[in-house]
């Protein structure tokens, strides 16, 4: 979403303006997803910083994660962080481009069919952005302000844009 060199950038375009110019956040935790996004760490406290970033406590979401690990054995599922993650936030929507990982985002061991959350993966998905599926840890949300704005825009570099 943030490197424009990115295939996918176009995809996760609008993704990246809900949450630096619009009512969008995103929420963050847990071991693996930490190593995961270690390059966009400044990024990220940046965010934090100006409510912009939920932080979501690791240990409940490496709990979690070890949990989803154990409820199914496949070799596609290589994403239980985001499983953990997903349980402990309640987050009605994820952003991701891994079609494996789409069956497990919704699986009915993890939620029920009316907590189950959405999947942004296209263009097409667009109207998912939307404040109906942000998540109460995520509240209040209000469009960015124009101090938020030029907060992020300052430390993002122009090839991250």
């Amino acid at each position: 979403m943030f490197n424009c060199e990115n295939v996918n950038h176009s995809t996760f375009k609008p993704v990246y303006n809900w949450i630096i110019e619009g009512q969008g956040k995103v929420v963050y935790g847990g071991t693996k997803y930490l190593e995961e996004i270690s390059k966009y760490r400044r990024i990220f406290k940046v965010l934090k910083d100006i409510n912009k970033a939920i932080s979501i406590d690791n240990e409940k979401v490496d709990l979690m994660t070890i949990e989803a690990s154990k409820a199914i054995a496949h070799p596609d599922f290589d994403d239980q962080h985001l499983i953990g993650l997903l349980l402990v936030s309640k987050c009605k929507l994820i952003c991701s481009d891994d079609k494996r990982a789409y069956p497990f985002f919704t699986h009915s061991l993890f939620f029920k069919a009316r907590n189950r959350p959405k999947i942004y993966h296209t263009l097409k998905g667009i109207s998912l952005l939307d404040p109906k599926y942000i998540s109460e840890i995520c509240l209040p949300c209000r469009a960015s302000t124009n101090y938020q704005k030029k907060t992020i825009k300052e430390i993002l570099p122009q090839s991250l844009i």
